[in-house]
């Protein structure tokens, strides 16, 4: 009897010294910050321009919960341009970022626009080093001292930034197997105001090799969708214009906006209306 209780105990015991050292060992393989991000570039040094058809959606203000959806087409080429031409019944709207501008036109007329903070997402997979790639998280905030696994889109991840479970933290994640950007947790400061915006890559598809791009791409802010980006045909370093990026040529082609205009004021009706208009307006 006693020598079986000590078999038991024996027996629980290597069980749990393997599982003490399973867990150790896990966490040994956790590689540091540098190296993920120089993994990760690797992959997106493979792209240096992109080409995309997409759907857009976002939400539509005037009906809760429904969805507005246009198709779109996208370039983007390093090491910031972004061109995006929305197509629809109505012509086609164009905006083109670089350098730091934003200019977009809306039937017919150019409008220099602040720079918004999801531009910055094609910069994500056409990366050319791991100093372009850190240079942009710590544009971000994300935090280099923290660095930790967990589950995205059925795919184990390694997360730079954190801390872990915290999903308003800056943070950057990454396929811990193929080091595939997964999302990215940004945050800017921007008159004053904090922007923190969740960029997410999702269903990755082979396109060539070793070159994985993702069919869809969400972007969140307060942890509400406002844009979904669902690839139809996707493209990669082809020989892309240089007059599709470029400013100058683009803004002489369209007048700026007109500025707008103020509704007249409605004429009081009767007299009553009269009175009581200009008691107000010389009170």
């Amino acid at each position: 009897m006693l020598l079986n209780r000590w078999l038991v105990i024996m027996f629980l015991g290597v069980v749990l010294n393997i599982f003490v050292s399973g867990i150790k060992a896990t966490q040994a393989y956790i590689l540091p910050p540098e190296q993920i991000i120089e993994y990760v570039s690797k992959r997106t040094a493979a792209v240096y321009n992109l080409h995309f058809v997409v759907w857009a959606e976002s939400p539509d203000p005037d009906l809760p919960k429904a969805m507005m959806r246009r198709e779109m087409v996208i370039y983007a080429a390093r090491p910031d341009f972004l061109r995006q031409e929305m197509v629809g019944e109505a012509g086609s709207d164009i905006t083109l970022v670089s350098a730091g501008r934003r200019i977009s036109v809306t039937e017919g007329h150019l409008l220099a626009e602040p720079l918004r903070h999801e531009d910055i997402f094609a910069m994500l997979l056409h990366a050319d080093s791991p100093q372009t790639l850190e240079t942009l998280l710590a544009s971000e905030q994300v935090d280099f001292s923290q660095v930790h696994l967990s589950r995205w889109d059925k795919r184990i991840a390694y997360v730079i930034g954190g801390p872990p479970g915290e999903a308003r933290s800056p943070q950057f994640w990454c396929d811990k197997d193929k080091f595939l950007p997964l999302r990215l947790i940004g945050r800017r400061l921007d008159h004053n105001t904090v922007d923190l915006v969740d960029i997410r890559f999702l269903s990755y598809q082979k396109v060539g090799e070793s070159v994985w791009l993702p069919w869809l791409i969400e972007f969140y802010r307060q942890d509400e969708l406002f844009l979904r980006l669902t690839v139809q045909k996707a493209y990669y370093n082809e020989r892309l214009s240089d007059s599709l990026f470029d400013l100058k040529a683009l803004a002489a082609k369209f007048p700026p906006l007109p500025p707008r205009m103020e509704p007249a004021e409605k004429p009081p009706e009767d007299l009553e209306q009269i009175r009581r208009y200009l008691e107000k307006k010389y009170e």
